[in-house]
């Protein structure tokens, strides 16, 4: 997406965040499903009982409308699709 950002010279703020909004405690079930992982080791915990030294929004999802709409070939990957290519680039990358 970034190239064909650059390539095209786009103006103006272009979210170019995955295709999917999910909560991070959903995001980290996914990743433990797709990648066979122990899905019991991820345990829900309230934004009030974090001790984060910066304050993080509730919803940190970008509005990506704009990016699939302007953008030709290159669209936002939904996280199935964003997980399928991190999977295959780590299988690629453990045989090298």
């Amino acid at each position: 997406m970034l190239i064909e950002v650059a390539e095209r010279r786009l103006c103006g703020i272009l979210h170019t965040a995955g295709a999917s909004r999910v909560s991070r405690y959903e995001f980290s079930k996914m990743i433990a499903d797709f990648f066979n992982l122990n899905p019991n080791l991820i345990k829900p915990a309230k934004m009030s009982e974090l001790h984060w030294k910066a304050m993080r929004p509730k919803d940190s999802s970008l509005n990506t409308a704009k990016c699939l709409n302007t953008l030709g070939e290159t669209k936002p990957l939904t996280l199935q699709e964003a997980f399928k290519v991190m999977k295959l680039e780590r299988n690629q990358y453990m045989k090298a």
